[in-house]
């Protein structure tokens, strides 16, 4: 009954942590709705250089927090996966975010194991939960992106066979489809319209969105523009091309179902065994925490947890 408690209290921190964000930066994301709906939104790496946003969000826990890791490349990685993922945060903040999802985490394990070691372990696995959120966010707005690919393409290539110019038919294409692609577009030709140039913007956009498919695309772009050619044929090809991937994406997926339900299986099913016979029968577990022989066979049972997990996800992650 206790590590029910303690569940519940676990859950109860979390919400009041959201609340508390949303409490400290509710205005924030009140005004970036604003300036979306008027089509002037900036990147939040970019608005976090001026001196005047850091006079006006005033003190931040997140980003205080998230400051005491000073590696410039790690926080252009996640600025990128950010970016990627569509989420209107900045470094600083999703970094302090981790450590609070770390000490959470770690002192809830504390509490249950009474080891140091499982809150070190808890510690881990908490620093990594929002990073696998926002790459599970990343992963589905990038599925649906490459699904809406071809669609767009022919949207641009009917647009120039009909005598636009390709930042018109680009201008159409993003008002026809639904986000995420109509988005991506939009922002290409705003960032065009503020003077960058189109080959960059379609850079960023490659960028912005790590697809394969669409990297595709902006590549048959950029040489189109410096060689020439017949962009709405090349289109078409890269179109049919996608469409036949994505087909065969939706066939491998189908066939591999069984093997990743077995993974998710297997891998919630030690989790959820362990927190009913906690309940079920309290202390049963406890010599799994508090003696050295059950600490040793706990690291072991994960270890060979995750490796069994990850050999799964291989066998049915088939690259095409």
């Amino acid at each position: 009954m206790k590590y029910l408690i303690l569940v519940l209290t676990f859950f109860t921190i979390v919400l009041l942590v959201i609340g508390v964000y949303y409490l400290i930066y509710g205005s924030r994301i009140a005004t970036l709705k604003r300036l979306e709906i008027a089509n002037s939104f900036m990147e939040a790496a970019e608005v976090s250089e001026t001196k005047k946003e850091r006079k006006e969000q005033g003190f931040s826990l997140f980003k205080v927090m998230g400051s005491a890791v000073t590696q410039k490349s790690y926080f252009d990685k996640i600025r990128i996966k950010l970016l990627q993922a569509y989420i209107k945060m900045k470094p600083e903040e999703f970094v302090g975010m981790s450590f609070m999802s770390a000490i959470i985490v770690g002192l809830l394990m504390f509490l249950i194991g009474r080891n140091i070691l499982a809150g070190i372990l808890g510690g881990l696995i908490g620093y990594k939960i929002p990073d696998i959120y926002i790459g599970s966010i990343k992963k589905k707005r990038g599925r649906l992106l490459n699904n809406q690919l071809p669609q767009a393409l022919t949207l641009i290539s009917n647009g120039l066979r009909a005598g636009f110019s390709f930042p018109q038919s680009l201008n159409v294409a993003g008002k026809e489809m639904d986000s995420p692609i109509a988005d991506e577009f939009l922002k290409v030709l705003r960032d065009n319209s503020l003077g960058k140039p189109m080959e960059e913007a379609l850079e960023n956009l490659s960028e912005r969105t790590d697809d394969e498919d669409l990297d595709m695309f902006v590549t048959a772009l950029l040489i189109q523009r410096q060689v020439g050619g017949n962009l709405a044929e090349v289109l078409d090809t890269i179109s049919n091309t996608i469409r036949e991937r994505v087909k065969l994406r939706g066939e491998i997926r189908s066939l591999t179902a069984q093997g990743r339900l077995s993974a998710i299986i297997i891998s919630l099913l030690p989790i959820v065994l362990g927190l009913v016979i906690s309940v079920l029968n309290p202390g049963y577990l406890d010599v799994l925490f508090t003696t050295l022989p059950g600490i040793v066979a706990l690291v072991v049972a994960s270890i060979m947890e995750i490796a069994g997990i990850f050999m799964l996800v291989k066998l049915v992650n088939i690259e095409i």
